[in-house]
């Protein structure tokens, strides 16, 4: 552990459970050596990150307090994909999520479900993984080809989780059949269900997220697969329209 960045967090965390505190009860209560103390505060000041009341009192700064606050295109960006959620599943009278890539991992925004008397449970959008599931493909085939490779080096490839695809060649190959394609459907027969899920895009044509549906098996006939691939794409349309409104985009959504 690099202990300077031990002793800051310690700094904050006295300061955060008793508001202000003097240099002395800062020293006595973290066991930092006060000199040591000295340079780390004026640092943290100097950074905007800790105030100094003038008197030798210390407090967390409201520029670090905003830190762990949602950003306010982060709220709105929720808010637009459960609004849209829910109309999917309101529509489809089936369960929706919106998801994107985040830190190499895929990350739901927002999901929900039709109350009915036969629901499949949520537990299903646990544990989403990029390569095993219809939302992770499709993000996936239009992501950049370093993005991608960024992925490979992280994760490997991913063989028996998407088509046994074991090398770029394979991998590109799925990827391009997806993006003509523009869509990801994937059947489980063990858990009778049918995955979709369709790219959300920014204004620069560089993909955000998806719009997924799950159904059970036993629900599906060709007319209702038909309306469920036009309730996704009024969906992802809709929300492509919503970024370019609001000035959303894809570093938005990924938080890149």
């Amino acid at each position: 552990m690099i202990q300077v960045i031990g002793k800051v967090f310690n700094i904050m965390e006295l300061l955060r459970d008793n508001q202000k505190l003097s240099l002395g009860l800062l020293a006595k209560r973290s066991g930092i050596h006060k000199s040591t103390l000295c340079n780390l505060l004026r640092t943290m000041t100097a950074l905007g990150y800790i105030d100094n009341d003038g008197n030798g009192n210390y407090s967390i700064s409201e520029k670090f307090k905003q830190l762990a606050m949602p950003l306010p295109q982060e709220k709105l960006l929720q808010n637009q994909c459960l609004h849209f959620c829910k109309s999917l599943a309101d529509y489809t009278q089936e369960s929706g999520v919106i998801t994107t890539i985040r830190h190499n991992e895929l990350s739901i925004l927002a999901q929900a479900q039709y109350p009915r008397s036969l629901m499949l449970s949520m537990t299903i959008y646990e544990n989403l993984s990029l390569y095993h599931s219809v939302s992770g493909r499709i993000i996936l085939a239009f992501l950049t080809q370093p993005e991608l490779d960024g992925i490979v080096k992280h994760y490997g490839y991913p063989g028996d989780k998407w088509n046994h695809i074991v090398n770029d060649d394979q991998l590109e190959e799925a990827c391009r059949e997806l993006r003509t394609a523009k869509i990801s459907i994937m059947s489980n027969a063990v858990d009778g269900i049918k995955a979709f899920a369709m790219p959300i895009f920014d204004d620069q044509n560089k993909v955000c997220g998806a719009a997924g549906l799950t159904v059970p098996i036993f629900r599906l006939d060709d007319k209702k697969e038909k309306d469920i691939l036009q309730a996704l794409r009024e969906c992802v349309c809709g929300l492509t329209l919503k970024n370019i409104s609001l000035n959303l985009n894809c570093k938005t959504w990924r938080l890149l």
